[in-house]
């Protein structure tokens, strides 16, 4: 009896390994930078239907840019705005300007329950002191994570080369440093390429995935990436000698649950074509994961 029952639970625990197999199914989206098209959608309902077309489950947000009428047009065409990017500039006076703090609350207020406001950060004054200027904006975003968490809303840095954050591991030493759960850091492969080189991915993936709470992605050639120009650095998905699978699976792999964007800055020829080919290798990316498993 004692036998029949370790079979029938080795039979079970044997069906649910095989119906337990990881899964790409985090949140596509597709960056706000679609200008370098030739045919690139002027307003919000035309980049909302061309995204529903082609099957991205939403659209980065620009800031406060138009964030109302972007935002309906997204939810008229069942899709979300995942994540927003939204400037913070400070001083030494600790105030934010341009937009202020009150104006970045009323940005969180309106957010969808569960997205990510990713800041790309600016300061004259502490842009080479960043010790005393990281204490001075972490009590801003500190205050702006307690305001977020009412409204389930996520907030990180975004590494942007010669901004005041440009690096990974300063998007990761801030959120170690605000010490809140709804505030954590943002991997951008193209400046991580830009600004630190394809060196040492691995690790920094497996240090920083805990925290990441957003990653943006395209095709980019590998090598000696911080000489390269942009044009090789930010390619349709699929392109480039970088292998961005390998980055797409260490992330997975490594505990990442949230949204992937796909960096279109700059990109050029027919907006349809180009997206929708970085679509289906997306969805190569999740078809090879599963096979993998």
């Amino acid at each position: 009896m004692r036998f029949k029952i370790l079979i029938i639970l080795g039979l079970i625990f044997s069906c649910y390994t095989v119906t337990a197999k990881k899964k790409i199914n985090n949140i596509f989206y597709a960056q706000n930078t679609l200008d370098g098209f030739d045919n690139a959608p002027k307003t919000a309902i035309s980049k909302a239907r061309l995204l529903k077309s082609i099957g991205f489950n939403g659209l980065e947000g620009f800031g406060d840019q138009n964030y109302q009428e972007l935002q309906q047009a997204l939810e008229k065409e069942g899709l979300r705005m995942p994540v927003n990017y939204v400037p913070l500039n400070f001083e030494a006076a600790g105030k934010t300007e341009n937009p202020s703090i009150n104006e970045i609350k009323t940005i969180i207020r309106a957010s969808e329950k569960g997205s990510i406001i990713y800041f790309h950060i600016h300061s004259k004054t502490f842009n080479k002191d960043k010790e005393k200027g990281d204490q001075i904006v972490a009590g801003i975003l500190r205050e702006l994570s307690d305001y977020a968490a009412q409204f389930k809303v996520k907030l990180c840095a975004y590494p942007h080369v010669l901004f005041y954050c440009e690096t990974v591991a300063h998007s990761f030493a801030l959120a170690e440093l605000v010490g809140r759960k709804n505030y954590g850091s943002v991997i951008n492969l193209c400046h991580l390429l830009k600004v630190e080189g394809s060196a040492g991915i691995d690790n920094k993936i497996k240090k920083y995935a805990p925290k990441v709470f957003a990653v943006n992605i395209c095709g980019a050639d590998d090598g000696d990436t911080q000489n390269l120009d942009w044009d090789r650095l930010i390619q349709p998905l699929g392109q480039g000698s970088f292998d961005t699978y390998r980055f797409v699976k260490l992330l997975i792999d490594n505990g990442y649950t949230g949204p992937f964007g796909l960096q279109c800055y700059n990109l050029k020829g027919d907006v349809f074509e180009t997206l929708s080919q970085s679509f289906k290798t997306w969805k190569g990316y999740q078809t090879r994961y599963s096979e993998e498993q």
